[in-house]
């Protein structure tokens, strides 16, 4: 019997939870380490080779989101051949894009002396930059396999590889850093493990997907390339936006304001990033679930399916930004020291940007799930623009606040609207201002929860860790006590405790489907 889409995204949600938790923790153990045994500088330099390599990851074009998307209706008519001929495709455009990352990243290395305000004191520094580019262009050549496994709603068993891979990772960093107090040998044991764990993936793949080894292989028609065409073509525009909006930042810091701010900077992005991550792979673990759902065509079912989706991703963003708001500087202050701390207006910023890129994702994954991205193609262009002239003057009014600022107001004024336009209008066929009203209603219940739950924050006059675990207790009861009283007659609320309930009774048993109710 089949696994249902309940049980196969719940299951995906715990792995990936799981693993990602256990990655986060060895993350904040390895950069403690290379804090001490480095500087930040080379902390700064780390952020921004990678977000130069995010840059140069725009040959991707959105190839995999397309091909993905492609994907959905074989894997769920089990068409082994269409998904044959859609592989191989997918094989020779990533092997040209990790070739052109090659390329085009060692062609870059003359530069990196443009993207920096003061050139720091460090050797190698251009060997450093070409270890990221290969790292990053090996990946290409067998990544590819792991989108089939997400596809088929076992996502859980590519979240096991990443885990093992990553605690051996940065175990080993650790223990070079130690030993040898070595950059070099650190991106040495990166690249090592970036290449085992797409191995690995693609090793699973194989075995659990034997037809990819055929040699037999039909060509695509010339509509199914025309749609893949279509759909890269669109996506193509949603990657470079989301590149140039999320990964100039470190870029802009290190030429406005020098490596040690960035370095600054680093730490805070690395706690938000990997909340983000977080939620964000709990989140897209169930757009194999929706692209199936999807494919039924029950329009009024999908729509219910997303507001349940939109009314769990506020709950648990507001829940996480409030303790992000509250708990962060006091968590640094442990960590690392007062002197890595960032003023408290430069947090507030980064925690709106946080929430609103969080309350966006329901309507990307549903763009993905049902296609349309096609019919945005060019918001992310537009989003890009208006992020990139006004960050930079704010940076240099603001500081680091600014370039976050200048994020919310793209995502304001061009993202948010246009995203919910799109799919209210071609996917739902209604009207969006609801659902703009329902964000806007989102957004004025996090600012009031989140002053009041600062406030009360402020009444604790403690010192250390006590200081940051009473901060935390108030943050998980008081907000979430506030929602459930106010919003336990909603419908997605009953739906999403009903949903629960039967999953525990059931305990690993088909259950009914996601969109039943």
């Amino acid at each position: 019997m089949n696994k249902s889409r309940t049980y196969n995204g719940i299951r995906n949600v715990i792995v990936t939870l799981t693993g990602t938790l256990f990655s986060i923790l060895l993350q904040f153990v390895g950069r403690t380490f290379f804090i001490k045994l480095l500087s930040t500088e080379y902390l700064g330099l780390s952020g921004l080779f990678a977000d130069i390599l995010n840059v140069l990851a725009l040959s991707e074009l959105g190839v995999g989101s397309a091909m993905v998307f492609a994907l959905y209706k074989p894997v769920a008519e089990g068409d082994t051949e269409k998904i044959k001929s859609l592989m191989q495709l997918y094989k020779r455009m990533y092997f040209v894009i990790g070739l052109t990352i090659f390329i085009v990243g060692a062609s870059a290395t003359p530069f990196l002396q443009y993207l920096i305000k003061d050139m720091p004191d460090i050797p190698w520094i251009h060997i450093y930059y070409l270890m990221y580019v290969f790292n990053t262009g090996i990946s290409y050549f067998f990544v590819y396999k792991k989108s089939l496994i997400i596809c088929y709603q076992e996502e859980y068993i590519a979240t096991i590889v990443t885990m093992i891979t990553s605690i051996c990772n940065r175990f080993l960093q650790i223990v070079v850093l130690i030993v040898t107090k070595s950059f070099l040998c650190y991106l040495l044991v990166q690249i090592l493990f970036t290449f085992l764990e797409n191995f690995v993936d693609s090793v699973i793949a194989n075995r659990k997907y034997p037809f990819l080894k055929s040699k037999q292989i039909t060509k695509l028609s010339r509509e199914d390339i025309a749609d893949i065409k279509k759909n890269i073509k669109a996506m193509m525009a949603h990657k470079i936006g989301t590149v140039v909006v999320k990964s100039t930042d470190s870029m802009i810091i290190s030429k406005l304001l020098g490596l040690n701010l960035l370095g600054l900077y680093s730490n805070y992005n690395l706690i938000i990033y990997n909340v983000t991550a977080i939620l964000q792979k709990m989140l897209w673990t169930l757009t194999a679930s929706l692209g199936n759902l999807v494919t039924e065509g029950d329009l009024d079912k999908s729509k219910k399916v997303f507001h349940n989706i939109l009314f769990v991703t506020f709950w648990i963003y507001c829940f996480c930004s409030i303790c992000i708001f509250c708990l962060i500087n006091p968590f640094i202050t442990i960590w690392l020291g007062q002197q890595y701390l960032l003023e408290i207006q430069a947090v507030a910023i980064f925690t709106i940007c946080f929430f609103i890129e969080g309350i966006r994702q329901p309507a990307l994954l549903m763009r993905d799930a049902t296609g349309v991205f096609y019919n945005d193609r060019y918001k992310p262009l537009a989003e890009a623009l208006v992020n990139l002239v006004v960050s930079i003057p704010l940076t240099y009014k603001l500081g680091i606040a600014g370039v976050k600022l200048g994020t919310i107001i793209s995502y304001i004024f061009v993202a948010l609207w246009v995203e919910g336009y799109v799919l209210y209008k071609h996917y739902f066929k209604q009207s969006v201002v609801k659902y703009l009203l329902r964000l806007l209603g989102y957004f004025c219940a996090l600012m009031g929860l989140a002053g009041t739950t600062y406030f009360l924050c402020n009444l604790v006059d403690l010192q250390g860790i006590v200081n940051l675990v009473v901060r935390a207790v108030i943050c998980i009861v008081y907000p979430n006590l506030i929602i459930v009283i106010t919003c336990r007659q909603r419908p997605e609320f009953e739906y999403f405790v009903a949903l629960l309930r039967r999953f525990i009774d059931k305990r690993g048993q088909n259950s009914q489907s996601l969109h039943t109710k």
